[in-house]
């Protein structure tokens, strides 16, 4: 039987008539203290446990970014536009040629953009990649690439800093075949005829893909000798001035959006009115 005991300490083993008075006070204090310990740590993990997500003190930050894409891609079919392969952006995801839109809805990082032309099967995909980290307008440009059906694209991102007084505008060359020498763009004060001889113009030969500060009031536009566009600007507002043409379509400035007349003559100053923002891409083209 020696073989077959069990042996374990001497207080476990120990029966309740053996044990001594001292030893076994020690056990039953140390089962209330246990006891009471656990009591405590289950108060504790009711006031620790985790808030409902409603009462999260805090929240990942959204920015205001809204999506805006101007088709310059030469054809009598509009471009069609999806995101990651299905999901139709609120606001229209048909863009016929020489319009911009605004889309609804929020682009992340590495959503993807389809774009395709019905009448030429043409495809093309673009890649969001990092986004600012402010409140911006996001603008996408649509083109066709020189001598080829294929698309390119070209995004900037508008800064935004609260109330401005002026205007921003992005102006773009997207005209087919455009590798060649570009010219620039001339902006110069619009004045009316009986106010020739008492204003000065000034004018200013501004550089394709770049993002301007200008202040508020009403230009004309023009590129190189060809006929001068007005372009009324307010403040705190942004513009897109984009060239377009090419594949039988004739050269032609797209001002988008285009402002009413104002009610009255804006007053001069003689302060730099142009100054040039950071060309800021927030994407990607891959897969063509």
């Amino acid at each position: 039987q020696e073989a077959g005991l069990l042996l374990c300490p001497s207080i476990c083993c120990a029966s309740s008539d053996t044990m001594p008075t001292m030893v076994r006070g020690a056990i039953v204090a140390t089962a209330i203290l246990a006891a009471a310990e656990a009591a405590q740590v289950n108060l504790l993990s009711k006031h620790l446990r985790p808030a409902a997500a409603e009462d999260n003190l805090v929240e990942p930050i959204r920015f205001n970014q809204q999506l805006l894409i101007c088709n310059a891609y030469p054809s009598r079919e509009p471009v069609s536009v999806k995101k990651n392969s299905h999901e139709s952006l609120e606001g229209g995801d048909v863009i016929p040629f020489r319009q911009c839109r605004y889309l609804q809805g929020q682009v992340e990082k590495k959503d993807q953009l389809e774009f395709s032309v019905q009448d030429i099967e043409m495809h093309g995909t673009f890649e969001v990649g990092e986004l600012p980290s402010s409140d911006a307008i996001l603008l996408l440009v649509v083109e066709k690439r020189a001598n080829s059906p294929m698309v390119a694209f070209q995004s900037f991102a508008f800064p935004s800093s609260g109330e401005r007084k002026e205007a921003q505008i992005a102006v773009i060359n997207a005209l087919e075949g455009n590798a060649g020498a570009v010219p620039k763009l001339t902006m110069e004060d619009h004045i009316e005829a009986k106010q020739e001889q008492t204003v000065s113009k000034r004018v200013e030969q501004l550089s394709f893909n770049r993002v301007y500060s200008v202040e508020e009031g009403s230009y004309d536009a023009s590129i190189a000798t060809d006929s001068k566009q007005v372009v009324r600007l307010a403040k705190n507002k942004n513009y897109v001035l984009l060239r377009t043409g090419g594949n039988g379509f004739d050269e032609s400035l797209l001002v988008f959006p285009s402002e009413a007349p104002p009610q009255a003559a804006p007053q001069h100053t003689v302060m730099a009115w142009f100054k040039g923002l950071v060309h800021t891409s927030f994407a990607r083209t891959f897969g063509q």
